[in-house]
């Protein structure tokens, strides 16, 4: 009897190396077209979400309304308009479920100089906790998740301060305080202004209340030189002292600001128009922050701040003064997008335009 083994003939079971090569170039194509499919879906997650951090903001909005009877100022108290104490987010921090974090902040404190009044409350070493804490509520996720930015002050430093990528509308005027140039054309919000529902005669929802402004590098790779026909968008590298951009929470303060590079911060505030009057695209590049505010003497005096701005294909996500949260692209026509971000411009703005 024979040894036992292969019979003469018989395949021995397995894939050939041809047979698995196509097995894996399969696999390939069905990932291929699963990816964008998925990066899709996660993309419609994380703009439902920015969705939902908008209302949550709106509500808040309208329960420190309810027990103020205004709405709050962007930033408030201090000299110029600009060298203020706290910004409006303090304000709202009780209404979003923050009180540890508003306690955390001691609104005693400020620099006083007789005539002057107080300002700079936000700028002591005791004021590093608030700072320091970020509310996740503020970041859009299809941006970041977490902030990047230091920040200091004189003596005191953070390694990571609070930021936002959603900022208050200050409207389609120069400024952002009074005296305006066009009053008519004022935003929702300000510096030290405190408006009543009765003040939004456009209609609450003829108004943008907020809008998105994202906000870190990645999102800013450029930065907004000269102004009007005249504007460019340069290379953030580019730029002398190589700013990092971001929107700092907590810091009511408007001016660029070097510790160690240089940041563009105080950007709690958008605008439509730059600071010649001239329309400001949703999601052009953005200006470094400047709100000084002596005048006005001449339109060119005006306050630069940041348009509005965001991460997703598009558009920008924007809440109205009613509550409401609505998508609005690119290709919005300009003077429908100006008008929208006033509150007594006397303008009705069809839907269609949005």
């Amino acid at each position: 009897m024979g040894a036992r083994g292969t019979k003469p003939g018989r395949r021995s079971s397995g894939f050939t190396l041809i047979e698995l090569l196509v097995v894996i170039a399969i696999i390939g194509v069905l990932v291929s077209l699963l990816m964008p499919a998925v990066q899709a879906a996660r993309e419609a997650a994380r703009r439902t979400q920015c969705t939902n951090n908008l209302k949550q903001l709106g509500l808040a909005l309208a329960n420190y309304e309810s027990t103020h009877g205004v709405y709050p100022a962007a930033f408030h108290g201090g000299l110029g308009k600009v060298y203020a104490n706290f910004s409006g987010y303090n304000g709202l921090l009780p209404y979003l479920e923050q009180q540890p974090l508003f306690n955390a902040f001691n609104y005693d404190q400020s620099i006083f100089a007789p005539g002057l009044g107080h300002y700079y409350g936000w700028s002591f070493p005791s004021q590093t906790t608030g700072h320091a804490t970020q509310v996740s509520l503020f970041l859009c996720p299809s941006n970041r998740g977490e902030s990047r930015v230091g920040m200091s002050y004189g003596s005191w430093s953070i390694d990571r301060a609070a930021v936002t990528d959603y900022v208050l509308s200050g409207g389609a005027d120069q400024y952002v305080a009074r005296p305006y140039l066009r009053e008519n054309r004022r935003g929702f919000s300000g510096i030290d202004v405190f408006h009543r529902v009765s003040d939004i005669r456009d209609g609450l929802s003829q108004s943008f209340a907020m809008g998105e402004a994202a906000g870190g590098n990645a999102a800013n790779p450029y930065i907004a030189v000269g102004f009007g026909p005249n504007r460019v968008c340069v290379p953030r590298e580019e730029v002398s002292g190589a700013p990092h951009y971001d929107n700092l929470l907590f810091m009511a303060y408007g001016r660029r600001r070097a510790w160690g590079s240089e940041f563009v911060v105080g950007g709690i505030l958008g605008k439509t128009t730059d600071t010649l009057g001239f329309p400001y695209r949703m999601n052009d590049c953005g200006y470094a922050s400047t709100t000084d505010h002596w005048g006005p003497a001449l339109p060119t005096a005006g306050q630069t701040l940041p348009n509005f701005r965001s991460m997703h294909v598009g558009g920008a996500h924007f809440l109205f003064a009613d509550g409401t949260v609505r998508f609005l692209k690119n290709t919005i026509d300009l003077r429908a997008y100006m008008d929208l971000s006033t509150i007594a411009g006397g303008d009705l703005v069809s839907s269609d335009a949005f």
